[in-house]
């Protein structure tokens, strides 16, 4: 089995566990479909989990790059240099080195080496960059070169998704923003729309098809059916939620998962703000 369908499996299925769970104890509640909501979670924190850890990697990758450079220009053979870096601290990383270095240190080619190393890891920006490393070195290319050229193309990368992430940050905080006003809205419908609505006298439905008894009757209050409009408002916001997390991930991080932590964000604090005007108004 795929060790990426292995791992998150096992996260989605705590997932649905706590989900009927939930639904079991909040069925008879407004906040019944929130059951539905918390399958995402688990996986949002694998997501995370992983992200943390591939970012982690590609980070210090950039610092190992660089040192192994620095030692190449030195005139220290590519074997040594690992040895030494190996004795580096690069957080994930480190493990990965060493594995490296002894690889390298046995004989094994370091093109081979480098792209067995590396082969389980995730990050599709670490296998870019050794698949290049590789491609140039067969190519006839120097280590020191080679290393330079990668070096720059990690720091090129990490600038452009810093200036990405600096450019859609106003346009997260409108999202945010209309999020809110959406929620605002729909308080305003519930605190002063819907008592007009439930003032106004119901027609009994005969008086409407021309049944032959009771037309014109108006239906008393307890003969009327009142709808539940909080449950339905809670709804909506969980629902609107959901849907406007991902779209918020997909404009700053290029990634619908990565939006899951938006979706968490605007549930949490508009349930809380919506549950707490409306129960203080109520009261």
């Amino acid at each position: 089995m795929d060790p990426v369908i292995k791992y998150y499996g096992k996260w989605a299925l705590l997932g649905i566990v706590c989900s009927i769970i939930a639904f079991i104890l909040l069925q008879n509640t407004a906040f019944v479909m929130t059951s539905f909501i918390i399958p995402i979670i688990p996986i949002m924190y694998a997501y995370y989990q992983q992200n943390s850890q591939i970012k982690g990697l590609e980070e210090n990758f950039r610092v190992f790059l660089d040192d192994l450079k620095d030692l190449l220009q030195a005139g220290v053979n590519i074997s040594d240099a690992l040895v030494i870096t190996a004795k580096n601290d690069y957080g994930p990383l480190s493990s990965y080195i060493k594995r490296l270095a002894a690889k390298v240190r046995l004989g094994l080619p370091f093109e081979k080496a480098i792209t067995r190393t590396f082969a389980k890891t995730n990050s599709m920006l670490i296998k870019k960059i050794i698949l290049v490393i590789n491609q140039t070195l067969r190519a006839g290319g120097n280590f020191m070169r080679v290393f330079s050229v990668s070096t720059d193309y990690v720091e090129k990368i990490e600038r452009l998704k810093s200036q990405r992430k600096s450019r859609t940050t106003s346009t997260i905080i409108n999202s945010y923003v209309m999020f809110y006003v959406f929620v605002m809205i729909i308080i305003a419908i519930q605190i002063f729309f819907v008592p007009m609505l439930e003032n106004q006298p119901a027609m009994n439905i005969s008086a409407i098809t021309g049944g032959l008894s009771n037309l014109g009757e108006i239906v008393s209050e307890e003969e009327v059916q009142k709808v539940n409009y909080s449950w339905h408002f809670t709804n909506l916001i969980i629902v609107q939620a959901a849907f406007a997390g991902p779209m918020i991930g997909k404009i700053s991080e290029n990634s619908f998962v990565a939006g899951l932590k938006h979706s968490v964000i605007l549930l949490s604090t508009s349930l809380f703000v919506y549950i707490a005007v409306i129960s203080f108004l109520a009261g």
